[in-house]
């Protein structure tokens, strides 16, 4: 019960701090509006409408710079919850996919080889996204989950997790969206292997592990024209390798 309390504390502080700092900018341009008004009080408005114009277009950028970057923050500040003295992250199991790496069999509690039941009896509710499935072959997204990350399962057995671009979840080697080709090489060294991909104008960069049990298993890294990291994804062979997922 406490750690959940904790928990609970730490989700609103976060709520709390991005509140406040949208509340501040927009006190701060009532303020300035107020300034104006009292400062033209009784005097003749000299102010023309193109300078007027301008004047309230750049107030208008910063009040909306000051609302959208606590927004764009929200994945950190999560990250920061997580990572609270304190907080049962296995107790909230969309927290443990924040805090999780992806590995070859699995990010957090989603394991390679499981089911849609088995999902939902560790707490994660899996919602069909419509567009990327086809057939038997589902992708799922988890309700209540702001990391883009899909699920790729057929015939309701999961096969691989796949992170996409906007996502901070990294490999446990540290790869993530934005790592380079140099990278990749510097984590995996000479288990790696890359074949050109037309689509992306880079490379599709294949992981195959050396311990036993693991070699049905894989880490497949996608990169653009600049050797970039643009999505990865950990499953089970021939289903990790699929470029196209279910379509």
């Amino acid at each position: 019960m406490v750690k959940g309390r904790q928990q609970r504390r730490g989700a609103m502080a976060a709520i709390a701090v991005a509140t406040s700092l949208i509340g501040l900018v927009a006190a701060g341009y009532s303020q300035q509006s107020g300034d104006i008004a009292q400062a033209t009080h009784d005097q003749p408005l000299t102010v023309t409408a193109s300078q007027g114009s301008a004047y309230y277009k750049a107030k208008a950028d910063t009040l909306l710079a000051g609302v959208l970057v606590p927004l764009r923050s929200l994945p950190v500040m999560q990250r920061a919850i997580i990572l609270t003295a304190g907080v049962d992250i296995d107790a909230v199991p969309t927290l443990a996919l924040l805090a999780a790496p992806l590995k070859t069999t699995g990010l957090g509690p989603i394991r390679i080889g499981m089911d849609l039941d088995d999902l939902r009896a560790a707490g994660l509710a899996p919602v069909v996204i419509d567009e990327a499935s086809q057939g038997e072959c589902q992708y799922y997204r988890i309700q209540d989950q702001s990391e883009p990350i899909g699920i790729l399962v057929i015939n309701d057995q999961v096969l691989r997790v796949d992170v996409w671009p906007g996502s901070l979840t990294m490999t446990q080697s540290g790869i993530k969206i934005g790592s380079t080709e140099r990278d990749l090489v510097q984590a995996y060294g000479e288990q790696l292997e890359a074949t050109a991909n037309p689509i992306t104008l880079g490379k599709t960069v294949v992981f195959t592990p050396q311990d036993p049990g693991e070699d049905v298993f894989r880490l497949v890294f996608e990169t653009d024209d600049q050797g970039q990291v643009t999505q990865f994804r950990g499953g089970q062979f021939p289903a990790v390798t699929w470029s196209e997922g279910c379509l």
